[in-house]
């Protein structure tokens, strides 16, 4: 009996001096701080970066260092991929810039915001467009008098996705002292939650660490998810006198000294941040990411990178990347598994303990227990679609996929991608093929410069009203010569799971080559630009439309092509038309029809189907191309 209270004793001892078990111990802050276009040389951690950065450095010495940590080669891609976990064709968000969050995808705001957390955002949003509030909307009458079609897309708002407080801008590439865009064009983007704030005056970065350092402040006591994507250092190059003047004097050149400046004001920024924490003795319990968005533009350093921003090589989306987390013992360390911006979700909840919500499938994986342990990533392969290629990496291989090759690099002994090895490795590149159709099919991906799957195909189906376009080609119009004859408009959102459609054919006294469709951008013969290149704008049946293929069947036959629409999304391909070549004399007369958005869910959206929908403006003879007209005439008329 004795014996036995002795060891009841024990036990009872032993409990009262255990630590607190996870459960109930505080949980973790997060704070994820998020530069935009900061390249892998940007910070002098990395060897080659010159620019002093001493605050990031810091971090990355007392966190542990994501050595092979992946995002997108452009900014609201790798944001969306953050914030939802899912891949950015998945959420309307990739490949270029643009598009909004639906309400219906759950953030990782809304995640930690259901255990518990008081949640912000302070900074660049980029996964939607301004709300449409009267303040706004006055604004944006106001700035756009002169353009009295152009109509407001008004988005969701941050708060809408879980954040509790917001200070945001929801553009790209914002002027620094008055939140406008670049080129000068539209109201101020700058916003309190859903307060409309044009008359706040000042630096971007210096209002977003003011509200980011209120926001920890304010809510010291209880646990918070702070996300801070910072602006710096998007274009335009914009500093402050005083960053100007902590660059070295020996950095002369006007543009590097900028972006130096730019450099090292989020390295200071980022010391603040930290500072806050520190002072506020929540530093040791919260969880610190640092990263980018993707890799750096022509004025940054990617090295040993190949590549850069809108660029899917190591440069673009191989981004610099710290944890730091004293309590959870995250310190002083590396980790090189495969991971991501697609992972931070799960893991972020993970590591604070928190349930995970209710999702859609997510694509990002919980690398929480492979990096507490330093054991291998549970993540497989990122894959990337850009304009003419897509590409795959693992943790052994990058391949990129173009038309008409495949480049292949041995990525853990040539993390510069200088040595194409496709060739000298059939079965490698068979493989990750494989993997990268399987990718492409799960998203349901309508890749430009790849043939569309032949279950989109179908009969061509002409009827009442087909469109006519004829031009009579002369003996100076060579082979790079060209006339783009514009027909029709359309200004709707596409996606990157969209492809277009139409059926064509030829007359039989038609030039049967040098011509084909494709989606343009521009107002006028100096601006415009063709989308279907060489490389992208691939049929059903494997060609290149830059080739001007012929119709099959020839004159009076009717051919039903689909192309995929990927490279362009998201956003709206504004103008369509037909492209016509040089290099031999006569006349080209072709007919289109049933020219039409087809989407993933087999619904279809016209842009040209019988007269009211041309959009044709007189066309001027040339000395090379002459006689230009479009009409519209019956589907009867068209014969062999």
């Amino acid at each position: 009996m004795q014996k036995k209270l002795m060891k009841n004793i024990f036990i009872l001892t032993a409990l009262l001096h255990a630590p607190l078990c996870a459960a109930d111990a505080p949980k973790p802050n997060v704070v994820y701080l998020f530069a935009d276009d900061l390249g892998w040389s940007d910070i002098s951690v990395h060897p080659g970066g010159s620019i002093p950065t001493p605050n990031i450095d810091k971090l990355f010495k007392q966190g542990c260092e994501l050595k092979n940590f992946m995002g997108w080669c452009v900014c609201s891609p790798t944001r969306a991929m953050l914030l939802t976990g899912r891949h950015p064709f998945r959420v309307g968000t990739g490949p270029e810039t643009g598009g909004e969050l639906e309400k219906a995808e759950t953030t990782i705001a809304e995640g930690f915001k259901a255990n518990g957390y008081r949640t912000g955002v302070f900074g660049k949003w980029h996964n939607g467009d301004d709300p449409d509030t009267p303040e706004y909307r006055a604004a944006f009458t106001e700035a756009f008098k002169a353009m009295p079609n152009k109509k407001l897309k008004g988005g969701l708002g941050v708060n809408e996705h879980g954040f509790d407080e917001a200070w945001i801008y929801y553009g790209g590439g914002a002027d620094y002292f008055t939140r406008r865009t670049v080129s000068g064009k539209g109201p101020v983007s700058w916003w309190h939650n859903r307060e409309f704030r044009p008359q706040d005056a000042g630096y971007t970065e210096d209002f977003i660490v003011q509200h980011a350092m209120e926001f920890i402040r304010e809510n010291k006591s209880q646990p918070f998810f702070c996300y801070v994507p910072f602006h710096l250092i998007h274009a335009p190059m914009q500093a402050k006198e005083a960053d100007l003047k902590d660059v070295d004097p020996k950095v002369t050149d006007a543009t590097k000294r900028t972006y130096a400046a730019m450099v090292q004001a989020l390295d200071k920024n980022v010391g603040m941040i930290l500072a806050e924490l520190e002072k506020l003795g929540l530093r040791d319990n919260t969880i610190v990411v640092f990263t980018s968005d993707n890799g750096a533009t022509k004025d940054g350093s990617n090295l040993p990178f190949k590549g850069g921003k809108h660029s899917v090589y190591e440069g673009g989306t191989h981004l610099p990347t710290v944890i730091h987390w004293p309590n959870g013992k995250v310190n002083n360390d590396t980790w090189d598994g495969l991971c991501g911006a697609l992972d931070m979700f799960p893991t972020l909840m993970a590591m604070a303990d928190a349930k995970m919500p209710e999702t859609r499938p997510l694509d990002g994986k919980n690398i929480w227990p492979a990096l507490r342990d330093k054991t291998v990533s549970p993540v497989e392969s990122y894959y990337w679609s850009w304009h003419n290629e897509d590409a795959i990496r693992t943790a052994d291989w990058r391949m990129h996929r173009f038309f008409d090759k495949n480049e292949l690099y041995d990525i853990r002994n040539d993390i510069g991608e200088t040595k194409n090895v496709a060739d000298a490795n059939p079965q490698v590149v068979k493989s990750l093929t494989a993997m990268m159709n399987g990718w492409s099919y799960s998203l349901g991906a309508s890749l430009t410069h790849q043939a569309p799957p032949a279950k989109l195909n179908s009969k061509p189906s002409p009827e009442g009203e087909v469109m006519e376009v004829s031009v009579t080609v002369t003996a100076k119009a060579k082979p790079n010569d060209r006339l783009i004859v514009p027909f029709a408009t359309f200004q709707e959102n596409i996606f990157a799971t969209d492809s277009i459609e139409y059926d064509i054919a030829t007359a039989p006294d038609s030039l049967q080559r040098g011509f084909y469709y494709s989606p343009l951008k521009g107002n006028d013969e100096k601006t415009i630009t063709i989308y279907f290149k060489r490389g992208e704008g691939i049929d059903q049946f494997g060609r290149e439309q830059a080739n001007g293929p012929e119709v099959q069947g020839g004159p009076g036959v009717w051919e039903h092509r689909v192309i995929g629409l990927c490279s362009s999304a998201p956003g709206i391909v504004p103008r369509h038309g037909i492209v016509f070549k040089g290099g031999k004399p006569g006349t080209f007369k072709i007919y289109l029809d049933n020219l039409r958005i087809r989407h993933a869910d087999g619904s279809s959206t016209p842009i040209w189907t019988n007269t009211k929908d041309t959009r044709f403006k007189k066309i001027v003879d040339s000395e090379m191309f002459a006689n230009v007209a479009v009409r519209a005439v019956s589907a009867s008329d068209v014969r062999k």
